[in-house]
């Protein structure tokens, strides 16, 4: 595990083929047990290409949505996504939100929270930002305990001994952490939940190709020998315990926590 190696997301639209199904599978899950209600005004913190951010305006009929990444490849590909002067997304960062206090009903960080670098500065900020009475939620996959959608791929490069990055605040993706999180910040009224999502690939060749995108695989990929690289895949599929023609079918788990202010 290397926490010193930096994961980037700078390719919106290959983030939308090989994370875009995982996101809005999870996310609609998380939107159900949030229970939001309609008209209120959001901030989408660390939003990316924009598919969280769609999906509460598809569902909930906000008033208003603010997205804010840090990256430009990412915002870019998230202003092509709604087309609704409710919905901005605009270059931000999650420790030093660019918003006056008590501005927002929802503040919310999708599978982002253990990418900032300090977690309880963000949550800090997702409260001075959000109105009295109002929700702070967050979900993470469980990075630590096997709920990534590439565990599989990541399996094989412990056992193989290949140094591959990890998110830099892992711990905070451990459900007795994120809720002291959310505890430690003062939130009230907090509740956690697992939320588990599956997918079904076509064969093992449309999961290698679409998983093997992953900002914390492909650079790892791109570094080693055709043989080793090869070796990685072979085991995976082994893994997986399927043949060329079947279908995959992968399980991934997130641990999720909301709160009030």
């Amino acid at each position: 595990m290397n926490r010193e190696q930096e994961i980037t997301f700078t390719d919106g639209d290959s983030y939308e083929k090989w994370m875009g199904v995982w996101s809005q599978l999870i996310g609609n899950q998380f939107l159900d047990w949030l229970s939001p209600q309609s008209g209120k005004t959001w901030v989408d913190i660390g939003c990316g290409n924009g598919t969280f951010t769609e999906q509460i305006y598809n569902a909930h009929s906000p008033k208003e949505i603010q997205g804010i990444d840090p990256s430009p490849e990412q915002i870019d590909f998230a202003l092509k996504r709604v087309a609704d002067p409710s919905v901005a997304f605009q270059l931000g960062d999650a420790m030093d939100l660019p918003f006056d206090s008590d501005r927002f009903d929802y503040a919310t960080m999708a599978l982002v929270l253990f990418f900032v670098p300090d977690p309880a500065v963000g949550v800090a900020e997702m409260i001075r930002v959000t109105k009295p009475g109002g929700s702070i939620s967050a979900y993470v996959w469980d990075v630590l305990e096997g709920g990534a959608p590439m565990v599989n791929i990541l399996d094989q490069f412990r056992v193989l001994e290949i140094d591959h990055p990890y998110p830099p605040s892992s711990e905070v993706s451990r459900m007795e952490r994120l809720e002291e999180t959310w505890l430690e910040a003062g939130l009230e009224n907090i509740e956690t939940k697992r939320i588990s999502v599956q997918r079904t690939y076509e064969n093992f060749a449309d999961y290698w190709n679409l998983t093997s995108r992953s900002a914390n695989v492909s650079p790892i990929l791109s570094q080693l020998s055709s043989d080793m690289s090869e070796r990685v895949k072979k085991m995976t599929q082994d893994s997986l315990g399927v043949d060329h023609n079947e279908s995959v079918t992968v399980d991934a788990f997130a641990n999720a926590v909301k709160g009030t202010v």
